[in-house]
């Protein structure tokens, strides 16, 4: 007698594809949970070897740091340039891979950080260019993350973090979106990265900086 093979019915075929969904659903936030994380610690990783490169520069240069896009006509005297040979000119070291605009950036050798202005540019008020001159690097934040909303151009390089707290812009209770235009502080789970002068790098809450901004704190002045 021939041995019968029973089929799968269409209702058991159902259970299992439900199964088969709900596993998926519970894996999936995990998995990408689990890839933030990665490029989370890849955008640190690079905000660490932009911070050694600062201190290769100034070490050979006096302690001064490096400049930003307007120092000259051309943006040659940009921290883009001046240290990419203390980066191996590798350019994806200046790319955020949660970057919205990363690939735009990486196309145009342009940047995710930005560099503080109150460290590269000369004129600015309680602006300080020498690293020597620094009294606590462990305090003094030195590049931020760009906002996705600036465009993938090289000269988006440096934050004007000098007018954040301009007068108007504290009457008028305008200070954090003037941050906002050009940081993007919740990038990384509500948290955007820091770094510091002495090398190392933050996630800072998007809530601790307003917090800061409602206390008046200019976080972005050298300390």
């Amino acid at each position: 007698m021939r041995r019968l093979q029973r089929a799968m019915t269409l209702v058991e075929l159902l259970v299992v594809i439900a199964i088969i969904g709900v596993l998926v659903a519970l894996l999936l936030p995990a998995v990408q949970s689990a890839r933030a994380s990665a490029r989370s610690a890849s955008c640190k990783n690079n905000m660490r070897q932009i911070g050694l490169a600062i201190h290769q520069f100034s070490d050979t240069h006096g302690g001064d740091f490096p400049e930003w896009w307007h120092a000259d006509k051309k943006g040659a005297r940009s921290w883009i340039y001046t240290l990419a040979p203390h980066l191996e000119d590798v350019d994806a070291i200046r790319i955020c891979p949660e970057d919205a605009l990363a690939d735009e950036r990486l196309r145009a050798q342009a940047t995710s950080y930005l560099i503080n202005e109150y460290l590269a540019k000369a004129g600015v008020v309680e602006a300080t260019r020498n690293l020597r001159q620094i009294a606590a690097t462990s305090r003094t934040m030195a590049m931020f993350e760009i906002a996705d909303r600036l465009s993938a151009i090289p000269d988006n390089e440096h934050a004007h973090a000098s007018i954040w707290f301009a007068p108007l812009y504290v009457q008028r209770g305008e200070v954090l979106s003037q941050i906002e235009s050009e940081l993007q502080i919740d990038r990384h789970l509500q948290t955007a990265h820091y770094l510091f002068l002495d090398g190392h790098v933050e996630a800072i809450p998007a809530a601790q900086i307003a917090q800061w901004v409602d206390e008046g704190f200019e976080f972005a002045k050298p300390q």
